[in-house]
């Protein structure tokens, strides 16, 4: 389970810094880069949250 944890933090941490990139971009082809890595990423923490979700429910459920 800390696997997925760690794995959750790490894509939260790529979608923060891929939207400051987003922010900091001189032009929109790079903005715009930057903007789909961020959803990317974001996605990818949401499908790990529902992960950690299910996988604690599911202990707690079992105690």
């Amino acid at each position: 389970m800390s696997d997925l944890r760690t794995k959750l933090e790490r894509y939260e941490s790529k979608a923060a810094h891929c939207m400051k990139a987003a922010q900091e971009a001189r032009d929109e082809a790079g903005k715009a880069f930057y903007e789909e890595l961020a959803r990317y990423y974001d996605e990818l923490a949401t499908d790990f949250r529902r992960v950690l979700a299910k996988r604690t429910g599911a202990s707690l459920a079992a105690e």
